[in-house]
């Protein structure tokens, strides 16, 4: 999975070409969200091929800003805290999140500031390594 950060024009319509380039594409969001403040719009989707994914906004135009490899992780749904005990278990390790969002199977999806320590401490939240296959 890879998550792809976007800065569209804050205006009707711009989410919608984004989501028309992807379709024309064959490409499917895997999750993600946008977020506007003033005349910003910041997006970040997750899709499964980040480089079609960058390929078809490029061809419609669309700046694609980043691609990254998002740390995936399941949350014990229903029981409270778990999103404050990942996030401070990351935060004790020096690890800053600068990106959180959920993905159609109901999975925490962060962007971190250092990968390979944001993976290794967060191991207790992982499910048997099938996370980045999204196999259960």
């Amino acid at each position: 999975m890879f998550d792809l950060e976007f800065h569209l024009e804050n205006r009707p319509g711009a989410l919608a070409e984004l989501g028309e380039a992807m379709a024309r594409a064959g490409v499917s969001f895997e999750g993600g969200g946008v977020f506007s403040r003033g005349d910003r719009t910041l997006a970040h989707f997750l899709f499964r091929d980040g480089e079609a994914a960058a390929r078809a906004a490029r061809d419609a135009g669309i700046a694609v800003v980043a691609i990254r490899k998002p740390l995936i992780r399941w949350l014990k749904q229903g029981t409270p805290g778990q999103l404050g005990a990942i996030s401070r278990a990351l935060a004790a390790a020096g690890v800053n999140v600068l990106v959180q969002y959920s993905d159609h199977h109901n999975r925490l999806v962060l962007i971190c500031d250092q990968e390979d320590l944001a993976r290794r401490v967060s191991e207790a939240w992982c499910d048997g390594g099938t996370l980045q296959t999204g196999v259960r």
